[in-house]
C-alpha cells in the first residue's frame, strides 16, 4: 500500500521553474498562483495552468491575399516577439489552450498578418521590397496598441522574407534590383574613390601641414640656434672688448706710468741739466764779472791814450750805422772852434801810432 501511494504521490507531484507563471486551481478556484514552484494535484478537482513570461516568437507566414498597390501578389514571412508583463491579466484576458481556436498565439498571429496585408496594399511593390521597416513599425504599433490591455508587450517584429509570386515579375524586379544594385554598386564605388581621394588629399594636406610645421620648427630651431651663436658671438665680442679695453687701459696706465716716469726722468735731468746750466752760465757769468772787474782795473791804471785808442778802434763799428745830419757843437762863441780843437787834437796824436801799427801786420804780409 505504501509503495501504490508513493507512486501515486510521485505521479501527481509537479514542479514548475521560474521562466513559467503557476496557477494552480482546486474546484475551480485559485488555491496557489506564482512563477516557479511546486504543485500536486489531485484527479478531477485538480488543475494547473501555466503562463510563460519569457520573450516568445509567433510565426508569419502571409501568403495569400497580400497583394501590393500595384496588385501584384507577394508573400511574407515574419516573426513577432512577445512576452507576458501581468500573468493574472493576461491569464484573465486571452486563452492559454493551445487547441483553442483563441489561443493567444493564434490571436497574435492573425492580427499580424491582417496588419501585414493592410499595410503592403497601401505600399508600392518596390518599396515593400526595399523598405522593410515601414511594415515593422506598423506591425509593431498596431499590435501593441491591440495587447496593452492583454497584460502583454510586443517587443519586436522581423520580416524574414518578401517573395513575388509571378516568376516572370520576378525575374523582372531582380533584373531591375541587379540593375539598381550595380548602379548603386558604382556609385558607392565612385563615392569611396572620392571618399578615398577626399583622404587622400586631406592625408597629403595634413602631411603638408605637418611637414610644413615640422619645417617652421626646424627652422625656427635653426634661428634659435643661429640667435644663440649670435648671442654667444656677441658676448665672446663683449668679452674680447672689454678684455682688449682692459688691455688698453693697462697699456695705458702703463704708458702713462712710463710717460710720467720719463717725464719725471726728463724734468729732473732738465732740472739737473738747468741746475748745472745755471752753474755754468754763473760760473761764466762770474769769470765775466771777474774779466770785467779786472778789465775796470786795468783801465783806471792804464793812461788816457789807451783809452783813446779802444774808441778809435770802435769808431768804424759805430760810424758804419751812423748816420750824421747834422753836427752841434756847444760852448761859447768864442770858444767854438778851440772847443772842436780840444776834442780832435788827442786823436791826432794817436794817429801815427795807430798808422803803424796798421803797416806792420802788411809789412810782414808782403
Amino acid at each position: 500500500v505504501l509503495v501504490l501511494f508513493v507512486l501515486f504521490y510521485a505521479s501527481r507531484y509537479r514542479k514548475f521553474t521560474s521562466d513559467v507563471y503557476m496557477i494552480h486551481f482546486r474546484n475551480g478556484k485559485v488555491i496557489k498562483a506564482g512563477i516557479g514552484g511546486k504543485a500536486v494535484t489531485i484527479p478531477l478537482i485538480d488543475e494547473v495552468r501555466v503562463v510563460p513570461v519569457t520573450t516568445q516568437s509567433t510565426f508569419l507566414e502571409a501568403k495569400e491575399k497580400v497583394l501590393s498597390r500595384e496588385f501584384q501578389e507577394i508573400s511574407v514571412t515574419a516573426f513577432v516577439f512577445w512576452r507576458v508583463i501581468d500573468p493574472e491579466v493576461a491569464f484573465s484576458r486571452t486563452s492559454w489552450d493551445k487547441a483553442a481556436d483563441a489561443y493567444i498565439e493564434n490571436i497574435i498571429k492573425n492580427a499580424a498578418e491582417s496588419i501585414i496585408r493592410t499595410t503592403c496594399a497601401n505600399m508600392a511593390l518596390e518599396k515593400i521590397i526595399r523598405d522593410r521597416q515601414a511594415i515593422i513599425e506598423a506591425v509593431t504599433k498596431e499590435l501593441y496598441s491591440l495587447t496593452k490591455d492583454w497584460g502583454m508587450l510586443v517587443e519586436s517584429c522581423e520580416i524574414r522574407d518578401i517573395e513575388i509570386i509571378d516568376p516572370s515579375l520576378k525575374a523582372n524586379v531582380s533584373a531591375i534590383m541587379k540593375i539598381e544594385q550595380e548602379k548603386l554598386a558604382r556609385l558607392k564605388n565612385a563615392e569611396m574613390e572620392e571618399i578615398t581621394k577626399i583622404r587622400d588629399l586631406e592625408v597629403s594636406r595634413k602631411v603638408g601641414v605637418e611637414q610644413q610645421e615640422v619645417g617652421l620648427e626646424v627652422e625656427s630651431k635653426e634661428k634659435d640656434k643661429e640667435i644663440a651663436v649670435q648671442e654667444l658671438e656677441r658676448k665672446r665680442t663683449e668679452v674680447e672688448a672689454l678684455t682688449y679695453q682692459t688691455k688698453i687701459e693697462i697699456e695705458a696706465k702703463a704708458d702713462a706710468q712710463k710717460i710720467k716716469q720719463l717725464a719725471e726722468a726728463k724734468q729732473f735731468e732738465m732740472e739737473s741739466r738747468a741746475r748745472g746750466d745755471a752753474a755754468a752760465i754763473r760760473e761764466a757769468k762770474m769769470a765775466e764779472a771777474e774779466g770785467i772787474l779786472k778789465r775796470i782795473e786795468a783801465l783806471a791804471k792804464a793812461d788816457g791814450r789807451l783809452f783813446q785808442e779802444m774808441i778809435i778802434e770802435k769808431l768804424p763799428e759805430i760810424y758804419q750805422n751812423l748816420e750824421i745830419d747834422k753836427m752841434i757843437i756847444t760852448g761859447n762863441k768864442e770858444d767854438a772852434f778851440s772847443s772842436i780843437a780840444n776834442a780832435i787834437l788827442p786823436f791826432l796824436q794817436i794817429v801815427p801810432e795807430l798808422a803803424k801799427r796798421s803797416e806792420l801786420p802788411i809789412e810782414k804780409k808782403k
